[in-house]
């Protein structure tokens, strides 16, 4: 996830040139001549400060691989690659286009095989069946309207995962209400016994109560 912008723009720096600006410290360049003397030697270079630099920095470009995802959901995407060519010039691009059904079902297994479900069969086809509907949905809606709403496997993802945050919350609030009814029904248990021990101890204390309401007439 790119939490800021400024990274995208250190990446863009760092796949045009293979540095980025004001990084090292005094500390790092010295660290950096003496590693790369020889490399500068063997370019044919005089080891001058920039040309050791320069050495450096060919090494990096050599050795330093980037891979980065980008969603096209939204302005986001477009936006950086308009503000950073190299996204572009200096990188392969490959466009990953729809999980067929096998993936979808393979990775709604994996993703709910913690979760207790009283059909999990089914519940994978259900997923599979859901998001393979909202693709053909959206073709549909680029055909007729002209506007391309974007169905990606991150989309698959937090439709699994909402449903498992969803499930364990409604559990929870069941396991809550059914221990709510299950102590009320203990204390109207509790009651109903009371009620039918003071209703015996009045049986027994009525003759009583009869015998001294004569004598006190």
């Amino acid at each position: 996830q790119i939490v800021k912008e400024d990274f995208v723009e250190a990446i863009n720096n760092v796949l045009n040139s293979g540095d980025v600006p004001n990084l090292y410290a005094n500390e790092d360049f010295e660290a950096i001549s003496s590693s790369c003397r020889t490399l500068c030697q063997a370019l044919g270079m005089q080891p001058t400060k920039a040309n050791l630099f320069s050495a450096y920095l060919t090494r990096v470009k050599k050795n330093v691989h980037v891979t980065l995802a980008f969603s096209p959901v939204g302005d986001s995407f477009r936006n950086r690659l308009r503000m950073f060519p190299s996204l572009v010039n200096c990188c392969t691009i490959d466009w990953f286009h729809e999980w067929p059904a096998e993936a979808l079902y393979s990775v709604a297994k994996q993703q709910l095989a913690n979760v207790e479900l009283p059909n999990a069969e089914g519940s994978l086809k259900m997923f599979q069946t859901i998001h393979q509907s909202v693709e053909v949905s959206s073709r549909k809606f680029l055909k007729t309207a002209g506007r391309n709403v974007y169905i990606t496997p991150t989309s698959y993802l937090e439709l699994l995962n909402s449903f498992v945050l969803i499930l364990a919350d409604k559990r929870q609030q069941v396991e809550m209400q059914k221990k709510r009814y299950s102590v009320g029904l203990e204390k109207i248990v509790d009651a109903e016994g009371a009620v039918a021990g003071l209703q015996d101890m009045l049986v027994e204390k009525k003759p009583v109560l009869e015998k001294t309401q004569k004598e006190v007439g």
